[in-house]
């Protein structure tokens, strides 16, 4: 019997110091796990790190823990599962900034708002939303077609047809987002509980998540938390993720070597335009890029406010002659012209 009680004497030391031993290790365990930064593979560039960050023209204070969390958790976002596509994107960026940052310094919008359109349509002239947002930088049918009320500097206004949708045309639509960013930020009558009424928003932050939510979303969120900045209202989910995505893909682009994307190569995205043109037949796409020695396609590119189905710049509807803006390859003005002349399209043959 005495030698039963020794036996189970031992084998509860023996279990009790083996829980001891496992407890232990969980505890080591548990205080050498990595902080959430440290679990992040990317992380600010050194210069951001020493200097802080000026973002469109804003300081975004990245002492704060919330804040660098949400810009951090986009940049790893973009670099461990949208590496590819973000390569493609400042590509994209680099190709078309000819085109865009002239009009967006013309209406003194910031020119991050460049990267803007790739978080809206990947620069994809005819993107088209489940929810009917359509062209390059997304515009609702409804807001496309609809003004702002006695200011015509900032009139966004685009025309939408079945035969054209200039939310698709670049230079139009980028006209019409900087215009429609510049009134929400300077002109738009802004009212917030506990100040007086004022015009715009007076913060690129705010402004551009009113761009993704609608500005009177972002206003009645303002006031139902009762702040006045971008970092402390509790916008809508994908609101909260839009603008520290748009800073994320913004220093990816600015410090791309930090990071270590090479981008493709692509040519410039410049082209040249010529308006006002009234055709006396249809003009296919397959026609003009036999005058310039291109492919329909390269044509069908540079015109994507011609709906996608379509492949002809028509000479009436309706019985009205049409007046057409042509986007064609740079340096192809000239000669297009003589050519329209040449095979009879304006009326004037050989």
């Amino acid at each position: 019997m005495k030698m039963i009680v020794a036996t189970m004497l031992l084998f509860c030391l023996f279990i009790s110091g083996a829980f001891a031993v496992d407890c232990s290790a969980s505890t080591a365990e548990a205080s050498q796990s990595p902080s959430y930064h440290q679990t992040l593979r990317y992380t600010l560039p050194p210069a951001v790190e020493k200097s802080g960050l000026i973002f469109a023209g804003q300081r975004v204070p990245l002492e704060r823990h919330d804040v660098r969390e949400r810009i951090l958790k986009e940049i790893n976002y973009l670099l461990m599962d949208r590496r590819s596509k973000v390569s493609a994107w400042i590509a994209k960026a680099d190709s078309l900034k000819p085109v865009i940052s002239p009009i967006l310094k013309s209406y003194d919008v910031p020119q991050e708002f460049l990267y803007l359109a790739a978080i809206e349509s990947s620069y994809n002239g005819r993107a088209l939303s489940s929810a009917g947002a359509y062209g390059f930088w997304q515009f609702m049918k409804a807001t496309a077609m609809s003004g702002p009320k006695g200011c015509d500097q900032y009139d966004w206004k685009r025309t939408i047809n079945h035969w054209k949708d200039e939310r698709a045309d670049l230079v139009k639509s980028t006209h019409s987002a900087a215009r429609y960013l510049a009134w929400m930020n300077r002109v738009k009558k802004v009212s917030l509980e506990n100040t007086e009424e004022k015009e715009g928003f007076n913060d690129w932050f705010l402004t551009a998540a009113a761009y993704n939510a609608g500005p009177a979303r972002v206003t009645q969120r303002l006031n139902g938390f009762g702040v006045n900045h971008y970092w402390e209202a509790p916008l809508p989910t994908e609101t909260e993720k839009y603008v520290p995505r748009w800073i994320a893909l913004g220093l990816i682009g600015q410090n791309r070597a930090f990071y270590g994307l090479k981008p493709p190569p692509q040519p410039s995205g410049n082209f040249e335009t010529v308006e006002k043109i009234r055709l006396t037949k249809d003009l296919s796409f397959a026609q003009m890029a036999k005058m310039l020695n291109t492919t329909p396609r390269m044509i069908w590119q540079l015109n994507s406010q011609i709906p996608p189905d379509k492949s002809v710049f028509p000479a009436r509807v309706g019985g009205a002659t049409l007046p057409h803006t042509i986007h064609l390859p740079k340096g192809a003005t000239r000669k297009f012209m003589t050519q329209l002349a040449a095979n009879g399209y304006t009326g004037k043959g050989k």
